[in-house]
């Protein structure tokens, strides 16, 4: 009877150290996984972060054509009322004019 139970303890202590054996292994490859998956996010916030930088930039970039643009409608409507009040003066009657009416 006590070899029995020196073969028990025996194969206990067998399945005990392969058990751990195999929890060390997949500790190693969860360590691993985890190692490459910050990786990925660290990656992942910088192209992020580019993404935002270039959002700001042509949201300026966006604000300085808008600004050209609006001058330039206000530059046009100014030349548009030059141009009608040139061309009303043109069309009234003039009193410094020999022609009489």
């Amino acid at each position: 009877m006590l070899f029995n139970i020196n073969m028990t303890d025996k194969s206990l202590l067998k399945e005990y150290k392969s058990t751990i054996s195999d929890l060390t292994k997949e500790k190693q490859e969860l360590n691993e996984t985890i190692v490459q998956k910050d990786s990925k996010i660290k990656q992942i916030l910088i192209q992020l972060e580019q993404a935002n930088n270039d959002i700001q930039s042509m949201g300026s970039k966006i604000g300085e054509l808008q600004e050209k643009l609006n001058k330039k409608q206000t530059i046009k409507l100014n030349i548009d009322k030059k141009i009608e009040e040139m061309l009303e003066k043109k069309d009234e009657p003039s009193v410094d004019n020999d022609d009489e009416v």
